[in-house]
Order: C-alpha cells, then sequence, then structure tokens
C-alpha cells in the first residue's frame, strides 16, 4: 500500500489502520518494509533510565511510535535552538542532540502513540520508574 501524493494526516491514518490489521503479536522481532515510502520495526526491550537514552531527530522519515505493551517514557523538544551532540547523518537519518533542561514527557502505555516530525526531538525508550519490557512498533513515513 503507497500512500504517495496523499496528505500526512491520511497517510498515518491509512498505515495505522493497515498495521492494526495485523497480527502484531505474532510477528518477530526485526523490519518489515510495506511499501516504497514506509516501513515498520517491530521492537522488544527493556526500558532504561534517562542516562542510557538519546535525543534524536531525523529529516528523511517521521517518525510514528507506538507501545504495543508495556509502558515508556518518551521526551519531546523541538530541535530549534538544540546544540547538535552528533550531527545530522543523512545515511543513517539521525541527528544527535544534547538534552536541555525542560522538555516534554509523555507516557506511552499499552496502544498509545505518537507521531514525530523532523522539527520534533525526541528521547525514547525511557523506564517509567525501573526498566521493564516493553514491545513496540517503530513506523518510518518517508517525508
Amino acid at each position: 500500500m503507497c500512500t504517495c501524493g496523499k496528505d500526512m494526516d491520511t497517510r498515518i491514518a491509512e498505515i495505522m489502520a493497515c498495521l492494526k490489521a495485523k497480527d502484531l503479536d505474532s510477528l518477530e522481532v526485526g523490519t518489515y518494509r510495506e511499501a516504497d515510502d514506509w516501513y515498520y520495526m517491530v521492537q522488544s526491550y527493556n526500558t532504561k533510565p534517562v542516562e542510557a537514552c538519546r535525543l534524536e531527530s531525523h529529516e528523511q522519515y517521521a517518525d510514528i511510535q507506538w507501545v504495543l505493551k508495556g509502558e515508556e517514557r518518551l521526551d519531546i523538544v523541538a530541535t530549534e535552538g538544540l546544540e547538535a551532540e552528533e550531527p545530522y547523518n543523512a545515511e543513517k537519518d539521525v541527528a544527535f542532540w544534547k538534552a536541555p533542561a525542560c522538555m516534554m514527557q509523555m507516557i506511552l502505555t499499552d496502544g498509545g502513540y505518537a507521531v514525530l516530525y523532523p522539527e520534533n526531538a525526541h528521547r525514547p525508550g525511557r523506564a517509567v520508574g525501573e526498566p521493564s519490557p516493553v514491545r513496540k512498533i517503530v513506523v518510518k513515513v518517508k517525508l
């Protein structure tokens, strides 16, 4: 299912509908390409303390961070004015940033997701309290 040529809200709604129709619990950890303009990664890991998580952003893809099972804290801040920790790597489509003192925090629990655009630096994988297991889908939607 190619979502090219549609506005981003429509594309994301169609992608989420496509994924919700799958038996995501049966999928193995790994990367799955659905179309030229989007793919997703099934992840399973334990959340980490803040010191072990990095603030990142992407330019070529929007991220959908979707927690299927578990609980994860996601920190979000605008990239404008941030100081680079590692400059943008076009091959990996990622830049890393030094974390500012103040960021928005979101707790994603079973079924919760966040859509993140290039102007949104985000620090996924954070523990809410003690580290705990999470099963998650990260969707990459080509801009």
